[in-house]
């Protein structure tokens, strides 16, 4: 994939992390303060919808942006004005049933045929983060912030902050309006060292907000919890989980938030150059202690967690589906049959969903004797049987997504296609070739889709 050096002067300001913060007090509770509206620096481009007519499409020239560091001199930096997509007053709507065509993104740092994150909030703005930029669609117009995706993660919380992780030493800063905002140990926040998300992990890194406010950040040896003002720690020790001195395991945590309480559910798996190797099974917070150490599931590598309609919880593990029920604190395991294995000799969990009629549908990952990189399986559990819907080579489509709509519809991206799950056999409802998909708060489906110079932002009403 092209790379984008304009990226270079967003990371040379964060490279200054380490010896910058914000004093806080180390109360965790959620503290009242002043709404700040949170928008692109000044590094960012403004791009007009590509729907409307403008004048001409000469690119704006270089602008001169300057990014403060709250303890840090302030420094002058120069960006590169990325260039504008190509506007014409007769540029056709191509809708693709039932999807509606929005914008295209044509002349934006897309590129075919890579996934892209997409994160559609409830201010009805939608985030495309790519390894070589950070944007944000609302009000028919584009924010363009370059980023380079080879030197740290990027995530959009649900307020529309952008958090920024440093792979090289594990700092983590945001913006405030167009001034870069680190943390370090004043704030309860330190550094980890080296951090690159796992190549067997099952989503992109993001960060996560409970119901009470608390954003929820995802590490290799702990997980961190941040309530506006400070940072707390939980470590492995802290969680339940077991420490490894294994060389060349790596660990990937799967927190998992509720809408109506503070309870956090994490995750645990553990990979190496093969695959998966197993885990610390599963741990929840209920904000108070962590729970799970007793749980059945024990130390399996818990790879998919989601929750149902009711609020029961449903986790992917490795052969394994589990359910536990809240009324009375139960679990239940479906366990994969032998004859649905494929011939392979286990399978990891990409991800699960369970629609409103309460079929639950997940993806698998085969496993073999030496690796985890062959076959991709489509699987149902209707009425607690294991059925097998369709399979593919796990490679040859970048993009398979499961997706559960504002109506509690599940849906599928597989193969370049789009089905709806509610009949098998699965019949296409149309051809699709998505990069990355969302739904909103409001049960609106955001997808990117297409190839080559026909990349588009799409949506599906509920």
């Amino acid at each position: 994939m092209p790379k984008c050096v304009n990226a270079i002067p967003l990371l040379i300001a964060l490279l200054m992390l380490s010896s910058c913060g914000v004093i806080a007090t180390p109360d965790l509770s959620i503290t009242e303060s002043p709404p700040v509206e949170v928008f692109i620096p000044q590094t960012s481009r403004v791009i007009p919808s590509p729907i409307a007519p403008t004048p001409n499409n000469t690119p704006l020239p270089p602008v001169t942006s300057t990014i403060t560091s709250p303890l840090e001199p302030t420094s002058t930096l120069t960006s590169t004005a990325l260039p504008i997509p190509p506007t014409t007053a007769t540029q056709p709507l191509e809708d693709i049933a039932p999807f509606h065509f929005v914008t295209s993104l044509v002349g934006l740092p897309v590129y075919s045929n890579e996934e892209v994150q997409v994160r559609a909030l409830a201010d009805g703005s939608v985030w495309i983060i790519t390894d070589q930029a950070i944007m944000r669609w609302i009000n028919q117009e584009w924010w363009v912030q370059p980023y380079n995706g080879d030197e740290s993660l990027a995530a959009v919380d649900d307020s529309g902050k952008i958090w920024i992780l440093l792979k090289d030493s594990g700092d983590i800063a945001t913006f405030q309006g167009d001034t870069l905002l680190p943390y370090n140990a004043d704030s309860g926040w330190t550094n980890v060292g080296p951090f690159e998300v796992d190549w067997w992990a099952t989503a992109p890194w993001s960060v996560y907000t409970d119901a009470s406010g608390i954003l929820w950040v995802p590490l290799e040896q702990d997980v961190r919890a941040f309530n506006g003002n400070q940072w707390k720690v939980y470590t492995l020790e802290d969680m339940g989980f077991q420490t490894s001195e294994v060389e060349g395991i790596s660990i990937v945590h799967y927190p998992t938030t509720m809408d109506t309480t503070a309870e956090v559910w994490v995750g645990e798996c553990t990979y190496s150059g093969p695959g998966p190797m197993g885990g610390g099974g599963v741990r929840w917070f209920d904000g108070q202690i962590w729970h799970g150490d007793d749980a059945p599931i024990g130390s399996q590598c818990v790879s998919a967690v989601t929750i149902d309609e009711v609020g029961d919880m449903w986790l992917g593990a490795s052969d394994s589906v589990w359910y536990y029920a809240r009324a009375g604190q139960s679990w239940t395991e479906f366990h994969l049959p032998e004859a649905l294995l494929s011939g392979f000799n286990f399978t990891h969990p990409r991800q699960l969903i369970v629609d409103r009629a309460g079929d639950v549908w997940v993806i698998e990952q085969m496993c073999g004797g030496a690796s985890c990189d062959g076959q991709a399986i489509l699987y149902r559990i209707h009425a607690g049987e294991w059925f097998l819907v369709t399979k593919a080579d796990y490679w040859s489509s970048s993009f398979k997504q499961l997706v559960l709509d504002g109506n509690g519809q599940g849906s599928l991206f597989w193969e370049g296609m789009f089905y709806q799950l509610d009949n098998t056999p699965l019949e296409p409802i149309t051809t699709m070739a998505a990069q990355g998909v969302d739904v909103s708060p409001d049960g609106r489906m955001w997808v990117v889709a297409g190839t080559g110079e026909n990349i588009n932002l799409y949506v599906r009403e509920p």
